[in-house]
């Protein structure tokens, strides 16, 4: 693994499995919907986590691979899906034979790559026609009164730990439809609003890169979540929280 990656999640590695919430099955059943039932040999899922999207992928293809440059994230990827193929490195330096790949997905993860880069990869990974798929879900919005507390955190106490790409507006589906040797199949934005307790919407952001990073600082990280978690539960006044997660899919086939 290159000495200039960073691991920023390994160390939240069970929260994040924990409290991210799975994609709607909807999302894949678009994406097999676009791959003949007869080339479901291989699938790679790259930049992938805990396995959220690599879980989706293994009951429908012989091999399926993951690739997570984080080690304790891979880590926890092995221990839960023993199944799946994991190698413990980054997208951009990750090799593969060329024209061997039915689909390729990137979930959530493409803001932390190089995009060109991972995608001539994967335009040489994949078979004639094969399937590119991206999908990312922006940060979770809510009712105003929660959002502004969330807001607050991210202005302040988490500002210093966030990551320069996080900032940058996002621009991924542009570089999903204007990918060199890919033609655009579909885009789509999948509603997805889920009710959460205060506790779990507040492991979402305990997961996250900044979060989870500035609790390594405090010296009673958890007195920190167990008092956002009762500003959040005064603001719901006792209800769940409507939390949206909705994805876009972006799929682009190999021409």
């Amino acid at each position: 693994m290159p000495s200039g990656f960073q691991p920023r999640f390994g160390h939240a590695a069970a929260e994040f499995e924990r409290y991210r919430p799975e994609y709607p099955p909807e999302l894949f059943e678009l994406i097999l919907a676009a791959i003949p039932s007869g080339r479901r040999e291989r699938a790679i899922d790259l930049g992938a986590g805990t396995g959220k999207a690599t879980r989706a992928l293994l009951p429908h293809f012989r091999e399926v691979i993951a690739v997570e440059p984080d080690p304790g994230m891979a880590v926890k990827l092995k221990e839960d899906l023993p199944a799946a193929i994991v190698h413990n490195m980054t997208a951009e330096d990750f090799s593969h034979p060329r024209s061997t790949v039915d689909l390729v997905t990137v979930a959530n993860a493409l803001h932390w790559m190089d995009a060109p880069r991972v995608f001539s990869n994967v335009h040489s990974w994949l078979l004639p026609s094969g399937i590119l798929a991206v999908f990312d879900r922006p940060l979770p919005k809510t009712i105003p009164c929660i959002d502004a507390i969330t807001l607050a955190e991210m202005r302040g106490p988490w500002r210093p730990y966030r990551d320069a790409r996080l900032g940058k507006k996002y621009v991924w589906e542009d570089q999903v439809r204007n990918a060199i040797g890919f033609e655009l199949v579909d885009e789509t934005k999948f509603p997805y609003v889920l009710p959460m307790s205060p506790a779990d919407f507040v492991g979402f952001w305990r997961s996250t890169s900044y979060g989870s990073a500035y609790a390594l600082t405090l010296s009673d990280p958890e007195s920190y979540w167990r008092d956002l978690e009762s500003r959040l539960a005064a603001a719901a006044g006792g209800a769940a929280i409507p939390v949206d997660l909705s994805p876009t899919l972006i799929l682009a086939r190999k021409i």
